[in-house]
C-alpha cells in the first residue's frame, strides 16, 4: 500500500514527485560509480518503490502527466542532438549503407516478434515488442563511441550511421502500428493508415520549416530574450503534441520530428540548447526513467523469466545478424554487432507510449517484461562493446596509447590544472569593450563572469558580444549582455572528468571553486586538449630515449 494513500491526490503527488526525482538521481549516480549505464539505476529505483515490489509510490495521474511530458521532451532533445541530419542524408545516398541496416533491423524485428507471439499469443503486442527491442539507440551509442575513442574514426562513423537508419526505420514503423491499432486490418485500412502517416510527416515538416522556425526567429528579434524563445519552444511542443494526438498521431513522435527539424536553429544557439538539455536531462529524464518502473506489474519469477527470454533472443539475434552485416561493411564484426544492439532512450519512450495507448497495443505484463529486456540490453551491450574495444591507439609514430593520456589526466585535479593556466574572467560591471579586449588578449572565446566577492555567477561567450555596435560596446556593462549559466567544478575534481563536463555542457570554459564557492581559477576546453598533446609528447620522448648531444 502506498505510504500517502490517505492524502488528497494533489498533495500526495508533490511528495511522490520529490521522492522520484531524488531517488532517480541517486540511482543514476550509484550506477555511474559502478561504471554501468546510469538510467538503469533510475528504472530500478522506480521498480522497487512502485507496485512491482514494495508499492511505496503509486502511479498517480499527476505523475503520469510528468512522465508523458518527459517522453515528449526526451524525444525532442534526442531529435535535436542524436539524429544528425547531414550524416543521415549521406547514408541515404548510398544503397549499401541503407540496405544493410534495414535488412538487419527487419531480421531482428521478425525474430523478436516471432518469439514474443509464441510466448504471449497476441500479434499487436508481438509487433510492438519486435520494434522497441529490435531497434537501436543513437544517443547511448554516441556516448559509448566517445568513451572508447571511436567517435572520430571511420569505423565509429559507420556504426553510428547504421544505427541512425535503424532508429529512424523503427520510429516510422512504430508510428504506422500506432495509427493502425484498433482498426480492422484490411488492405484498405493499411493503405489508408500509410497515407495518413505520410501526410502527417509532411505536415510536421512543413510546420517546422515554414511556421515554427520563422516564428522563433521573430520572437527572438522582437523580445531580445532567450527566455521568450525558450517558452515559445515549450508551448509549440505541447500544442503540436496535442494536435497530433487529436489527429491520431503519437505526440512523442511529433516531438521527435520537431527536434530533428530544429537542429540547425538550436546548433546556432548553444546557450538555448543547453537550457533545453538542462530542463530535460535535469528533471524530465530522471523522472521519466523512474516512472518506467512505476508501471510495472507485480514482479514474479514468471515475469523475470519472460524478460530474460526477450533479452536472450534480442541479444542473440543482434550478435548473429550484426556479425553477418559487418561482413558487408568490412568492419570488426563484434564491435558492430554489440554497437548496433545498444539500447536506452527512444526505445523506452516508445514502449511507455504504447502502454499509455491502453490494451489496444500492450498490457502491463508485456510492458514489464519488455522493460526488463531493454534494461538488461542497456547494461550488457556497452560492457560487451568495451570489452572488445576498451582503448584505441592514437595515430602517431611512437604509438602512444590513449590509456597513457587518460591516466595522466586522471592523476591531476582541476585545481592543479587551473594553477598552470591564466584565469579568464570579467566582472559584472566591466564595460563590454573591456571584456572583449580581455578575451582578445588571452585568445579566448569565453570568460567566467565574477561578482564583487570573486564568486562565479555566469559565463560570457564571445559570439554574444561581437554583434554589438561600437556605441553599445562603449556603454553596456557585461551584466546587460545575454549571459550563459556558469559551469562550476570542485577543486578536487579529477582532470579526466573535465572532458565529460565540456562535452555535456557545451560551454568552453569552467570555473574551479573551493568548498566556499570562491573561484580558484578557470579552465578552457582547449587547455585540456593542450594537456593531452603535452602528455603524448612527453611519452614519445620517454619511448625514444635520451637524444645525443
Amino acid at each position: 500500500m502506498a505510504i500517502l494513500s490517505g492524502l488528497p491526490v494533489d498533495v500526495a503527488s508533490l511528495a511522490y514527485l520529490g521522492i522520484l526525482l531524488v531517488g532517480a538521481k541517486l540511482g543514476e549516480e550509484a550506477f555511474r560509480k559502478l561504471g554501468l549505464i546510469p538510467f538503469v539505476g533510475a528504472i530500478l529505483f522506480g521498480i522497487l518503490i512502485g507496485p512491482g515490489v514494495f508499492g511505496v509510490v503509486d502511479a498517480l495521474p499527476t505523475i503520469a502527466l510528468f512522465v508523458t511530458i518527459g517522453i515528449d521532451f526526451l524525444l525532442f532533445v534526442s531529435g535535436a542532438e542524436e539524429f544528425e541530419a547531414d550524416r543521415l542524408r549521406s547514408v541515404l545516398a548510398k544503397k549499401k549503407s541503407l540496405a544493410v541496416p534495414l535488412a538487419q533491423f527487419t531480421i531482428r524485428f521478425l525474430a523478436v516478434a516471432a518469439v514474443s507471439y509464441f510466448a504471449f499469443h497476441q500479434l499487436t503486442e508481438a509487433v510492438v515488442i519486435g520494434i522497441v527491442v529490435g531497434m537501436s539507440s543513437a544517443g547511448p551509442l554516441s556516448r559509448l563511441l566517445t568513451d572508447t575513442g571511436l567517435a572520430r574514426t571511420a569505423e565509429g562513423t559507420t556504426i553510428f550511421s547504421q544505427v541512425l537508419v535503424i532508429e529512424v526505420a523503427a520510429v516510422v514503423l512504430y508510428s504506422f502500428v500506432f495509427d493502425l491499432a484498433g482498426r480492422a486490418v484490411t488492405l484498405m485500412s493499411v493503405a489508408l493508415t500509410a497515407g495518413e502517416l505520410c501526410a502527417a510527416i509532411l505536415g510536421i515538416v512543413a510546420f517546422g520549416r515554414y511556421v515554427m522556425i520563422p516564428l522563433l526567429e521573430r520572437v527572438e528579434a522582437r523580445f531580445k530574450s532567450r527566455e521568450a524563445v525558450f517558452a515559445t519552444i515549450i508551448s509549440i511542443l505541447l500544442i503540436a503534441g496535442f494536435i497530433g494526438q487529436l489527429a491520431g498521431f503519437n505526440a512523442a513522435i511529433v516531438a521527435l520530428f520537431l527536434g530533428l527539424l530544429m537542429q540547425k536553429f538550436l546548433a546556432a544557439r548553444p546557450v538555448l540548447m543547453e537550457k533545453l538539455r538542462s530542463f530535460t536531462y535535469g528533471f524530465f529524464e530522471p523522472m521519466f526513467f523512474a516512472g518506467l518502473g512505476l508501471y510495472f506489474v507485480r514482479v514474479t519469477p514468471v515475469l523475470i523469466v519472460a524478460g530474460l527470454g526477450i533479452f536472450g533472443v534480442a541479444l542473440a539475434s543482434g550478435v548473429l545478424v550484426g556479425g553477418v552485416s559487418a561482413g558487408f561493411l568490412r568492419i570488426d564484426r563484434w564491435r558492430y554487432a554489440f554497437g548496433t544492439t545498444v539500447k536506452g532512450g527512444v526505445d523506452a519512450a516508445l514502449l511507455v507510449s504504447a502502454l499509455a495507448a491502453g490494451a489496444v497495443l500492450i498490457g502491463g505484463f508485456v510492458y514489464s517484461s519488455t522493460a526488463i529486456a531493454i534494461a538488461l540490453l542497456s547494461l550488457a551491450a556497452p560492457l560487451l562493446f568495451k570489452g572488445r574495444a576498451p582503448l584505441v591507439s592514437i595515430d602517431h609514430e611512437a604509438g602512444t596509447e590513449k590509456k597513457v593520456v587518460m591516466e595522466r589526466l586522471r592523476s591531476m585535479t582541476a585545481a592543479e590544472i587551473c594553477r598552470t593556466l591564466p584565469t579568464v574572467t570579467v566582472r559584472y560591471d566591466d564595460l563590454a569593450r573591456e571584456a572583449i579586449r580581455k578575451l582578445s588578449v588571452l585568445n579566448a572565446r569565453a570568460a567566467v563572469v565574477v561578482d564583487g566577492e570573486d564568486k562565479p555567477v555566469a559565463t560570457l561567450l564571445m559570439h554574444d558580444i561581437i554583434g554589438l555596435s561600437a556605441r553599445e560596446m562603449s556603454t553596456m556593462d557585461v551584466s546587460e549582455i545575454p549571459l550563459a549559466d556558469v559551469v562550476r567544478v570542485r577543486e578536487s575534481e579529477p582532470g579526466l572528468n573535465l572532458t565529460t563536463t565540456f562535452r555535456e555542457t557545451n560551454v568552453p570554459i569552467v570555473a574551479v571553486v573551493d568548498a566556499n564557492g570562491k573561484m580558484l581559477g578557470t579552465i578552457l576546453e582547449r587547455e585540456i586538449l593542450r594537456k593531452l598533446v603535452e602528455s603524448l609528447g612527453e611519452e614519445e620522448g620517454k619511448e625514444a630515449g635520451p637524444t645525443e648531444q
